[in-house]
């Protein structure tokens, strides 16, 4: 990665207004309403979205959660670019799935236990 590239990831001046950090946590990329789940890498994150890593061969749709394994947060999640393995997601709303009440998005809660299961 460029020094240029690395400073403009870390200090928010490449438009996206709030800074990521820095991080290696196991995520999953959830759609269809837990129909399709895959598993990724969060590699960077702030409040308003995330760098992640991902197997150059799946499919991601424009609109998808985000769960992070770690936080035990659904993100609301947008593809905002991919460039072969890694892409640039804009989040949209963030349940936290200890609390989680909406019934229609209770299987994100399921899917996060079954993955700390493993």
């Amino acid at each position: 990665m460029s020094e240029d590239r690395r400073t403009h990831t870390t200090n928010g001046i490449d438009g996206r207004g709030v800074p990521r950090r820095r991080t290696l946590t196991s995520g999953k990329i959830v759609y269809g309403d837990g129909a399709y789940t895959y598993d990724c890498a969060i590699r960077e994150i702030s409040t308003s979205g995330a760098r992640i890593g991902i197997a150059g061969s799946i499919v991601i749709p424009k609109a998808f959660f985000l769960i992070d394994q770690k936080r035990g947060t659904a993100f609301e999640a947008e593809l905002v670019w991919r460039n072969g393995t890694q892409a640039g997601l804009r989040f949209h709303a963030a349940h936290d799935l200890a609390t989680l009440s909406d019934s229609r998005l209770l299987y994100l809660r399921r899917l996060h236990a079954e993955a700390q299961l493993r």
